[in-house]
């Protein structure tokens, strides 16, 4: 050390030397200390860590677990809902089958009770297509002998009152 060499200012060199070096002597006892502080922190943060380690696989399994049993919870809902559906559109089909056999089964009553209806319109036009023939007819006639009327006697007016006379 430079301090051993003997100095101008002499027992005052002496004491900052042995102040310096009990300083020194401190700073390397703290740091020897703060290194086997360090070395048990390490020991221990492996444990720690292999302990954390530890814990979050056993809670990333739990997750896991959890997350399986709501996915297969999950799956069961939907398959209980699916055979809901299915059922209720299996009453439906069934339901709509017997609407339309009901609505089927009463068109042909209907229809039934209406052939009464339809004979007699049937008859009414058949009957109509007869008069209105036979009006016809009766028209022609008329005409026909109107015009021989007229030819035999030359151009006359004949009133309605005396064309009902003649005939």
């Amino acid at each position: 050390m430079e301090n051993e060499h003997p100095s101008e200012f002499g027992p005052q060199a002496t004491r900052s030397e042995t102040a310096a070096d009990k300083e020194w002597s401190e700073f390397e006892r703290d740091l020897d200390r703060l290194g086997g502080q360090l070395g048990d922190l390490q020991v221990h943060t492996a444990a720690l860590g292999t302990h954390l380690v530890s814990a979050l696989e056993a809670r990333f399994q739990e997750v896991k677990d959890r997350a399986r049993s709501f996915g297969q919870a999950r799956e069961l809902e939907l398959e209980e809902v699916r055979r809901a559906a299915w059922q209720q559109a299996r009453e439906a089909e069934s339901t709509f089958n017997d609407v339309r056999q009901r609505s089927t089964e009463a068109a042909r009553q209907v229809w039934e009770r209406s052939e009464p209806l339809r004979q007699g319109a049937k008859d009414v036009g058949e009957g109509l297509a007869r008069a209105w023939g036979e009006l016809r007819t009766s028209i022609g006639k008329a005409a026909g002998r109107l015009n021989t009327e007229t030819a035999a006697n030359g151009p006359t007016h004949a009133t309605s009152d005396e064309h009902h006379e003649r005939s």
